[in-house]
C-alpha cells in the first residue's frame, strides 16, 4: 500500500512537471505595438495573433489602434509603445526634424490606396477650389493626398481646402454626408463606394511608384539594446505574410473580424489586394525612400540624406542569411 502511495505521488509530481515545464521553457516577451489604418496592417496583427505566430517566436503581442498615423508617431516619441506600424513616410518625417527613428522592415512597398471623390467629380481636375479629407495634417494620408494633386497638376496646398477628418471610416462618412468632394481612401472601402456612386478618381496601387505604404519602425535606442526581439517580431510578420497569402480562408476570417463586416464582396476585393501588395521578403527599397524625399522636398533640405539614414536593416540581413525569405 505504501509502495503504491509513493508510485502515486511521483506520478503526480510527473505531470505537474509536464504541465508546468513548456511555461517555464517559453518565457514570453511582451511587445506593445501601435498601428494605423483600417487595412492590411491590421489584418496581418489579428491573423498572426490568432494563429499563435507570435508567440511560437516568443513575442507576446498587444496591438493597440490609433486613429492617425501622425498620432501614433507621435506616442512612439513619448514611449507609449516600443514600435509601431504605419506609412514610412511618417517615419522619415520624424527623423528629418531630429527624432532617431528608424524604419527595420516594410512588408508593403506599393501604395493600396485610392482617390475618391463624390458623383459629381470625375477627375482631379474638377476638385479644384473644393474640399478634400486627410486623416492629420503631416499624416501618411496627408503625404498621398499631395502626392495625387502634384502628379495631376494641382497644388494641394493652393488649390483645394485640406480638412482634418480622422481614419479612413470618418472620411468614407465625410464624403458620404457632403462635408468634402474628395480623399484618400483605404481600398476596403471601394466596394461600398462604388455601390453608393462615388468615383474612384485615381487607383494608387495601379502606379509604377515604389513606397514604404506599410512600414515597421521604432527609437534607434529601442532596437540598439534589443536585437534579439526586433527580429522576432519581423520573422514573425513575414510567416504571417506567407500564411495570409497561401491560406485565403484564415485570410478571410481575419479580414472579417479587423473590418467588422460579412459583406463577401468587400472581404474578397480586400484580400485580393493585400495578396498583390504584401513582400515575403520586407526590404525597404532604395526607390520607395528617394519618393518620399522627393516629394517631402522642403523638409529634407540642409543635407544630403540617403537610405542608410533612415533604415536598420541588421534584423532583415540575419533573416535573409539563415534563409527565411527564400
Amino acid at each position: 500500500m505504501k509502495a503504491d502511495k509513493k508510485l502515486l505521488g511521483l506520478l503526480a509530481l510527473l505531470a505537474l512537471f509536464i504541465e508546468t515545464r513548456p511555461v517555464i521553457a517559453q518565457t514570453l516577451d511582451k511587445v506593445r505595438l501601435g498601428n494605423s489604418g483600417t487595412g492590411i496592417n491590421t489584418y496581418l496583427l489579428d491573423l498572426g495573433r490568432r494563429t499563435g505566430i507570435f508567440r511560437k517566436q516568443g513575442i507576446d503581442l498587444e496591438p493597440v489602434y490609433v486613429s492617425s498615423g501622425s498620432l501614433l508617431n507621435q506616442a512612439l516619441l513619448a514611449g507609449t509603445f516600443e514600435m509601431i506600424m504605419s506609412q514610412g513616410s511618417e517615419a522619415m518625417m520624424m527623423k528629418l526634424r531630429g527624432a532617431d527613428v528608424r524604419i527595420n522592415a516594410v512588408v508593403a512597398n506599393r501604395f493600396n490606396h485610392v482617390y475618391l471623390a463624390a458623383p459629381s467629380i470625375t477627375s482631379i481636375k474638377q476638385l479644384k477650389g473644393k474640399k478634400v479629407a486627410v486623416s492629420r495634417f503631416g499624416s501618411g494620408s496627408h503625404f498621398q493626398t499631395n502626392l495625387v494633386f502634384k502628379e495631376s497638376g494641382l497644388d494641394a496646398e493652393r488649390d483645394v481646402t485640406v480638412l482634418q477628418i480622422g481614419n479612413s471610416g470618418a472620411r468614407m462618412a465625410a464624403i458620404l454626408s457632403g462635408t468634402v468632394d474628395g480623399t484618400i481612401m483605404a481600398a476596403d472601402f471601394v466596394p461600398r463606394a462604388r455601390r453608393e456612386g462615388f468615383n474612384i478618381l485615381i487607383d494608387l496601387a495601379e502606379s509604377k511608384i515604389e513606397y514604404p505604404f506599410l512600414s515597421l519602425h521604432m527609437l534607434g535606442g529601442y532596437s540598439e539594446r534589443n536585437p534579439r526581439i526586433v527580429k522576432a517580431v519581423i520573422k514573425a510578420l513575414s510567416e504571417t505574410i506567407r500564411l495570409f497569402q497561401s491560406d485565403p480562408v484564415a485570410a478571410k476570417a481575419s479580414i472579417r473580424a479587423a473590418l467588422r463586416t460579412d459583406d463577401q464582396e468587400t472581404i474578397d476585393y480586400s484580400l485580393q489586394r493585400a495578396v498583390q501588395v504584401l513582400d515575403r521578403r520586407p526590404f525597404p527599397t532604395p526607390g520607395g525612400i528617394q519618393t518620399v524625399l522627393d516629394e517631402l522636398g522642403k523638409e529634407a533640405k540642409g543635407k544630403a540624406w540617403k537610405f542608410d539614414d533612415f533604415v536598420d536593416l541588421r534584423a532583415l540581413r540575419e533573416l535573409e542569411k539563415e534563409g527565411l525569405f527564400k
